[in-house]
């Protein structure tokens, strides 16, 4: 089974919101990480003052096969096409450690799936 890293970007505000759409739709946990957006000149400052910068990572590690329920669910349920919400991307893992508990999770959904 393969796993992806599956990376949301968006405003302090809507990272709650964004963790709880994800774990309805199967996501265990995820790691977030404060950021600051660059942005156009003409958007990043008033009388020098940044303006509305501030971002948070939202990082969940998937199972491959969960990826698609979540990241259309991520996507429509958190106004993604609305501009300056925040965007989603997704990468390969090549190796991943330290999954024990959400491999025991794995293990027992497929159980049920296939018995």
């Amino acid at each position: 089974m393969g796993w992806k890293l599956v990376v949301v970007t968006v405003r302090p505000q809507l990272t709650e919101r964004i963790i709880l759409i994800a774990q309805r739709s199967g996501a265990v946990g995820a790691t977030v990480i404060p950021a600051r957006g660059i942005a156009t000149p003409e958007n990043r400052s008033f009388l020098g003052l940044a303006l509305d910068n501030q971002r948070d990572l939202i990082l969940f590690l998937l199972e491959e096969p969960l990826v698609p329920g979540v990241t259309r669910a991520v996507h429509l349920d958190g106004d993604l096409d609305t501009p300056g919400t925040g965007m989603l991307f997704v990468l390969d893992v090549e190796q991943a450690l330290g999954l024990r508990e959400q491999l025991a999770g794995v293990e027992t959904e497929i159980r049920e799936q296939y018995n």
